[in-house]
């Protein structure tokens, strides 16, 4: 068993001897960590220098049609 499923597991058992008040507590600590990984990984992506303007570029040559096979790309799979 993998190091995050056994945490998990572990969480999931002590999470079952909570009272309501605390599954409370426990569940806006969460969701507070979720949302805040949330936002530093959406603050990393748009540290990338012309990221919005390069994925704008990219819709544009969809929507005209310009793709490129992936297997011209990778020929090693």
């Amino acid at each position: 068993m993998s190091k995050v499923q056994s945490l998990k597991t572990s969480l999931n058992e002590y999470v079952d001897q909570l009272s309501e008040a605390n599954l409370e507590l426990v569940y806006q600590f969460i969701t507070n960590l979720a949302e805040q990984e949330r936002e530093e990984a959406t603050a990393e992506l748009l540290d990338i220098p012309n990221l919005l303007e390069d994925i704008e570029l990219a819709k544009q040559d969809i929507a005209q049609g310009e793709l490129t096979d992936w297997r011209d790309v990778r020929t090693d799979v």
